[in-house]
């Protein structure tokens, strides 16, 4: 396991200190997607992504600096690394009728990614901030 890999173990399987949530900066509403920040200790942070509306799609686009573990919590979206889709189809649907387990898509800091979602979605983004920049918002390092 990488550093990454470790730190996502010990967060899902440790316990969130709703007291230590950012005060300052932790949502932040890109209109289509709202970002609400759990966990925030560089070069380490969680954010908790909502997208309310549907249908939705996000352009093609990397984050420089940020290496990244997403997990699916609810809704119907599809992610697309480099141009291929993350999972089938039918894994989603399996997935919406709690029949698969979400498991992690590892997006890294050179990948290319977009999305759809086809009713109101949210996901978790466990995050690895690079190159000594501290975090803010995957949804201000952004190239795309």
């Amino acid at each position: 396991m990488d550093e990454l890999e470790q730190f996502a173990k010990r967060f899902l399987t440790g316990r969130i200190n709703w007291w230590n949530i950012p005060r300052k900066g932790g949502v932040i509403n890109f209109g289509n997607i709202i970002s609400l920040c759990l966990y925030r200790k560089p070069p380490f942070q969680v954010e908790l992504f909502i997208a309310p509306h549907a249908p939705s799609q996000f352009t093609e686009h990397r984050h420089p600096n940020v290496d990244v573990l997403e997990f699916g919590l609810s809704g119907d979206a599809m992610l697309l690394i480099n141009g291929q889709e993350s999972c089938s189809k039918t894994d989603v649907q399996a997935w919406l009728y709690g029949e698969l387990q979400t498991s992690a898509v590892r997006i890294k800091s050179t990948d290319m990614h977009s999305g759809y979602g086809n009713t109101p979605y949210a996901f978790l983004s466990i995050q690895h901030w690079l190159n000594n920049i501290q975090p803010t918002s995957v949804g201000l390092n952004w190239i795309g």
